[in-house]
C-alpha cells in the first residue's frame, strides 16, 4: 500500500504529458516530397524503421518519466502507511480511548504554537472522526484514574471533540508506569471487547522506563490497540528554575535568610543580564541574575525578610521563554517570632558563672537586632522533659549525669520530630548509662560510643571541611584564633564508621591522635551534636574564647528544629491541613492560583495522633494542584471568626528536562505490544502523517540515474538516424 505525505503535488506528474505534446507537434510541421534518392533509401528506412521506432520510444518514454518521478519524489511516498483513517474504521463498536499529556513540558513552544495545542487537535480529531457506534473516553495525564468524559456515544463526536479542545494544560510529571497502571483501569471498564486507546504526547524521555512493560503485556494478551501520536518537536532550548530552597533550618521573623536558587541553562546562548522577580507576600523585588553559560547550572543566593510571625509566602520568577512552566517558583513560609533554646543544667550553682550553662547562655543571650529572638529556658535534669512545658527548639544537656529509659525514649522521638539536642560531656556524666540507652538502643541518639574521660593538655581546635555544617562559618576565622582554645580534660570517643553522612566528625583537637571535639548524627528530622569537653571552664578555657560564642551560636541555628515546608508541595499532591479546634469549622473556601473564583471545600473530622494533642481535630484537603501557584484556604471557626492558611503547588522539576525518546526505544519499552507511532505535522484530521516507510530516497537515486542516462539515449538515437 502507497500513501503520500503531500499529496498535492502529484499533480506535478501532468508535466509528463509535454514529450507526448512536442513529439505530436513535430510530426505535423513534416511535409512528405518524393525524390529519387529516396527510392534508393526506403529499402534501407524499412530495414531500421522498427530499432528506430523502439530506440525512440524509450527516449519518449524516458522524458516522461523525469517529471512524473520528480512531482512523485517531491510528494514523498510512503510504503505500508498507517493513518488516521486505518485507525478509526473498525469491523465492529470500538471503545476509543484517548489520553492526552498534559504535562508541564507539552506547554513548550519552540519555533511555533505549544505541543499542548497540537496535541489538543489531535485529540479532537480523533474523537471528532469517531463511528456512531462507538464509545469514546477522554483521560487526562494528570488524573488518569478519573475521565473527563467516560464512555460517550460516538453521536456526540462534536461535543466530544470540543471538550477536548477545552482541556487545560497542568504543572504535573507524566511518570508513564503510573499514568498507564491508570488508564488501564479506565480500559478494564469499557464496554466493547475491541479497544484501541490513542496517547497524545510530546514523546519527552523523561517520564518513561522499563516498567511500563507490566501494562503492555496485559494489553498485548488482551488485543488492545495502541497508538501513540507525537506531538512535539526536536528542541530543547530552555532556562529553568528547578529549585527555591532555604538555607537556615530555622526562619525568624524580621531576620534575614538566606535561599538558594537553583537555575538551569539549556539552551545554546549565554544567560547575561537577565534579572528574576522575588516576590514576598505579593511585594516583588528585582534580582540580577549571574552570567550563566549554556548547558550549564549555576546556584544564586537569595536573601529575604518576613516581616512577622504566621504564614508567609515566597516566590521567585524568571524572564519568560519557550516553557514558561518551569520558570516560577513558590514557598509557604511559616515564620516563627523566636526559638526556645532549654538548657538542662546538670551542675547547677548560685555564684556567677559558676553553673554548668552560664557559658551558654551568655552567648545566646545577645541579641543582633530585632530578629535574634531567642528564649533562653534552664531547667533542672529532674525534670527537662515535663509535658507542660513548651516543646524546645534546641535542647542542651550540660555535664547531665544520665537520663532514665522514659527520658531516652522521649528524646528520641523529640529529636526524629525535628528538635535540635547538643550534648556536653563532664565529670558527672555516666557513660555507661549513656551509651546503653543513647546509644545502643533501637535508634542510637550519641553519635558514638563513649569510652572515658582522659586527662590532658590540648591547645588548638581544627574545624573539617564539610560542608553544609552547623559550625562551618568558623572555617572563616584565622586559624590562630582556634590555636588559643585549650582544654585540660577530654572525653574519649570511638571513631565513627560504617554509616557515612549520617555520622559527621566537625572539629578534632590537635592532639597526636587528633581526637573528637565536635560530632554530629542525624535523626530523623533532628540533629545531635556531641561536644567531647565541658560547657563550663571546669576542663577547657573554651568559653572564654571569642570563638566560643560564634561556634555555639552558629551551632543552636544548625541544630534548632526546622521551618517545616508541609504546605509546600509538588504540582498533583493533595496537601492536608489539620486544624485543632473544639468548634466545627464552617465555610470552608479555596481560592485556586491567579485569584479565580472561590470553591467550597469540605471539612471533616481527623484524628491527629502525631500532635499528641486531646483537642478535636478536623481536616480540609486540597483536592486539586495540578496548577502552580499558591492556594488560599480561609474557614470560619466559630468565636475566633475567619482563619485563614495558604499552600504552594511547584512545577515538577523533572518535566525541564526536554530529551527525546526515539520511536524505537519507546517500541521497546511497550514490548511485546506492537505500538503504532504517528506524527502530528499540522491541525485536525489532517494532523497525521503515515508512519510507513519513506522511499524518496530510493527514487532520488532513480531520478539522478536517468538524468544521466537521458542526453546519452538521446544522442546515441541522433546518430542512429
Amino acid at each position: 500500500m502507497l500513501s503520500l505525505l503531500s499529496p498535492l503535488l502529484v499533480w506535478g506528474t501532468l508535466l509528463g504529458a509535454i514529450p507526448i505534446i512536442i513529439h505530436l507537434l513535430n510530426r505535423r510541421r513534416f511535409r512528405v516530397v518524393e525524390w529519387a534518392p529516396m527510392r534508393h533509401l526506403k529499402l534501407t528506412i524499412r530495414r531500421n524503421r522498427r530499432r528506430i521506432q523502439i530506440e525512440e520510444l524509450l527516449l519518449l518514454l524516458l522524458r516522461i518519466a523525469l517529471p512524473v518521478l520528480l512531482f512523485l519524489f517531491l510528494a514523498r511516498p510512503v510504503l505500508n502507511p498507517t493513518g488516521l483513517e486505518t485507525w478509526l474504521i473498525g469491523g465492529g463498536r470500538t471503545s476509543q480511548i484517548v489520553l492526552v499529556d498534559d504535562s508541564l513540558s507539552m506547554g513548550y513552544a519552540g519555533g511555533g504554537p505549544p505541543a499542548f495545542h497540537r496535541a489538543r487537535e489531535a485529540a479532537g480529531a480523533v474523537l471528532g472522526a469517531a463511528n456512531p457506534q462507538d464509545r469514546c473516553t477522554l483521560v487526562a495525564a494528570s488524573a488518569p484514574r478519573t475521565p473527563v468524559f467516560l464512555e460517550v456515544e460516538g453521536t456526540r463526536r462534536e461535543e466530544l471533540s470540543g471538550d477536548a479542545l477545552a482541556l487545560p494544560l497542568s504543572d504535573t510529571h507524566a511518570a508513564w508506569p503510573t499514568v498507564l497502571a491508570g488508564v488501564d483501569e479506565v480500559v478494564q471498564s469499557c464496554t466493547y471487547p475491541m479497544r484501541n486507546l490513542t496517547i497524545v504526547t510530546d514523546l519527552r524521555k523523561s517520564g518513561w522506563d522499563a516498567s511500563v512493560g507490566e501494562v503492555a503485556r496485559r494489553w498485548q494478551e488482551q488485543g488492545v490497540r495502541v497508538r501513540v501520536v507525537d506531538v512535539g518537536g526536536d528542541q530543547a532550548d530552555n532556562v529553568a528554575l528547578q529549585a527555591l530552597i532555604p538555607l537556615d533550618r530555622a526562619i525568624l521573623a524580621g531576620a534575614e535568610t538566606h535561599w538558594e536558587a537553583t537555575v538551569r541553562n539549556d539552551s545554546p546562548r549565554v544567560l547575561s543580564r537577565a534579572k528574576a522577580i522575588l516576590r514576598i507576600d505579593d511585594r516583588p523585588t528585582e534580582v540580577p541574575l549571574p552570567e550563566i553559560p549554556p548547558h550549564h547550572v549555576m546556584r544564586v543566593p537569595i536573601t529575604a525578610r518576613f516581616p512577622s510571625q504566621g504564614m508567609h509566602d515566597i516566590s521567585l520568577q524568571l524572564p519568560e521563554d519557550e516553557l514558561a512552566g518551569d520558570n516560577q517558583i513558590w514557598a509557604a513560609v511559616p515564620v516563627k517570632d523566636s526559638l526556645l533554646i532549654r538548657l538542662v543544667d546538670g551542675e547547677p550553682s548560685s555564684e556567677p558563672f559558676g553553673s554548668e550553662v552560664d557559658y551558654l547562655a551568655a552567648p545566646l543571650s545577645i541579641g543582633v537586632g530585632d530578629a535574634e529572638a531567642w528564649r533562653i529556658e534552664t531547667v533542672q535534669e529532674e525534670n527537662f522533659l515535663n509535658p507542660r512545658l513548651e516543646p524546645a527548639d534546641v535542647l542542651v544537656l550540660a555535664n547531665v549525669s544520665s537520663p532514665t529509659e522514659e527520658q531516652a525514649r522521649k528524646l528520641a522521638q523529640l529529636v526524629r520530630g525535628g528538635m535540635g539536642l547538643m550534648v556536653f560531656t563532664g565529670g558527672r556524666l555516666d557513660t555507661a548509662l549513656y551509651n546503653q540507652r543513647l546509644y545502643r538502643s533501637g535508634e542510637p541518639l550519641l553519635p558514638v560510643c563513649l569510652k572515658a574521660q582522659a586527662d590532658e593538655a590540648i591547645r588548638g581546635l581544627t574545624v573539617e571541611d564539610v560542608r553544609p555544617s552547623p559550625i562551618e562559618r568558623l572555617l572563616e576565622l584565622r586559624p590562630s584564633a582556634l590555636e588559643r582554645v585549650s582544654v585540660r580534660r577530654i572525653m574519649g570517643v570511638e571513631e565513627p564508621s560504617g554509616e557515612p553522612g549520617a555520622v559527621r566528625v566537625l572539629a578534632r583537637w590537635n592532639d597526636p591522635a587528633r581526637s573528637p571535639a565536635v560530632v554530629e548524627r542525624v535523626v530523623g528530622e533532628g540533629r545531635v551534636l556531641l561536644w567531647t569537653t565541658t560547657a563550663d571552664r571546669a576542663d577547657t578555657d573554651w568559653p572564654i574564647e571569642p570563638s566560643f560564642v560564634l561556634a555555639i551560636r552558629e551551632a543552636v541555628r544548625g541544630t534548632a528544629r526546622p521551618t517545616s515546608f508541609a504546605h509546600t508541595v509538588t504540582a498533583g499532591e493533595r496537601p492536608t491541613r489539620i486544624v485543632h479546634s473544639s468548634h466545627q469549622l464552617t465555610s470552608v473556601r479555596l481560592t485556586p492560583p491567579g485569584g479565580g473564583e472561590p470553591r467550597s471545600l469540605t471539612s471533616g473530622s481527623a484524628e491527629d495522633r502525631a500532635s499528641g494533642d486531646a483537642t478535636p481535630a478536623w481536616e480540609i484537603t486540597v483536592p486539586d494542584t495540578r496548577r502552580a501557584g499558591l492556594y488560599r484556604v480561609s474557614w470560619d471557626e466559630g468565636p475566633l471568626g475567619t482563619q485563614q492558611d495558604v499552600f504552594a503547588s511547584n512545577p515538577d522539576a523533572r518535566e525541564s528536562e526536554l530529551d527525546r525518546i526515539a520511536a524505537a526505544d519507546l517500541k521497546g519499552l511497550l514490548a511485546p505490544l506492537k505500538v503504532e507511532v504517528a506524527a502530528a505535522r499540522g491541525d485536525g484530521r489532517d494532523a497525521f502523517s503515515a508512519t510507513g516507510r519513506e522511499v524518496w530516497h530510493e527514487m532520488a537515486w532513480v531520478l539522478l540515474a536517468l538524468l544521466i542516462f537521458e542526453p546519452i539515449l538521446a544522442a546515441w538515437v541522433g546518430r542512429s538516424r
